[in-house]
């Protein structure tokens, strides 16, 4: 029996061990984002995006002015903000999906580097095309290609790449504080993403996922000791339950709203610009946030930002 168990262990550990660190496929394999599966994904939420016309940036996202460079050249670089983080944000991941035809450009996704180990997890990034978090990572993702600068038309549909990232501005704190039928962006006293916009002078796209926290529930830690370790290791370690009591989202409806703003580059910003930069882009989303809920169907709720 005992000798059993350990051969059932030792199993469970090797499985693990390849589940870890079995060679993936990497980024611009653009097969996965056009698949079945992202089809399955949107299908499953429903997903829709709202558009303000009347925004200079706005006008010409998701019509085929996006396959011009004048359109590139205002786009890019860009930094996509998808909030809340909810459990998963899966409505992001169906953004990933269509983002080549809703704004001309395929994104890459900023993530804590853990995720590249994590059995499972890992697989995300056969669609969101997943760069570690780090300052030198976002810098290099947001690195505009020469195609976009130069004259003449894309050589191909593969050079819409670089110059565009995502990231869940909330991170590992929004995981935790996810609650259904709430609307909180935890954000607290971080500037680094902000700061790195600023010093490229990117087009910053603050938006809110409706939905996304009402598709999982947290099983919440009283002593906060969860929380506490996946900060230290970066990377949430957290119980969930969806539909029918399983880890399965329930199946809501996603709609997105956008709140963008061009930062003015600044090789060196100071605190008080970063704070001002701040201001604009989170009062810019909970002004869109307060005109446009009516239109997804959540006329009552509020946004809160911590």
């Amino acid at each position: 029996v005992v000798l059993g168990a350990w051969l059932a262990l030792a199993s469970v550990v090797v499985v693990t061990v390849i589940l870890a660190l079995h060679p993936t496929p990497r980024h611009n394999l653009r097969f996965f984002r056009s698949s079945r599966l992202a089809l399955a994904l949107i299908r499953y939420f429903t997903f829709e995006i709202l558009l303000d016309r009347a925004d200079p940036l706005m006008k010409d996202v998701a019509t085929s002015e996006v396959d011009s460079k004048s359109f590139q050249k205002t786009h890019l670089p860009a930094v996509y903000l998808a909030c809340p983080h909810g459990v998963f944000n899966y409505g992001a991941i169906a953004w990933c999906c269509v983002s080549r035809w809703m704004c001309g450009w395929y994104q890459y996704t900023g993530g804590a580097a853990a995720v590249f180990h994590v059995p499972g997890l890992r697989y995300m990034d056969l669609l969101i095309w997943l760069v570690a978090a780090d300052r030198k990572n976002i810098k290099k993702a947001l690195q505009v290609p020469p195609a976009v600068l130069s004259q003449g038309s894309f050589e191909s549909d593969g050079a819409r790449v670089g110059g565009m990232i995502g990231m869940v501005p909330d991170g590992i704190l929004g995981a935790f504080r996810s609650k259904p039928g709430v609307d909180e962006l935890a954000i607290g006293r971080k500037r680094g993403l902000l700061r790195i916009a600023m010093e490229e002078g990117a087009t910053v796209y603050a938006t809110w996922f409706f939905g996304t926290n009402d598709m999982l529930t947290v099983v919440q830690d009283p002593w906060g000791l969860m929380e506490k370790v996946s900060r230290k290791f970066q990377a949430g370690m957290l119980g969930f339950y969806g539909r029918w009591g399983l880890p399965v989202p329930r199946r809501v409806a996603v709609s997105v709203i956008v709140a963008p703003y061009k930062c003015e580059k600044e090789a060196s910003p100071s605190a008080e610009q970063l704070e001002d930069l701040h201001s604009k882009v989170y009062r810019g989303l909970e002004r869109t946030y307060n005109h446009q809920k009516a239109y997804t169907g959540y006329p009552n709720r509020n946004l809160i930002i911590t």
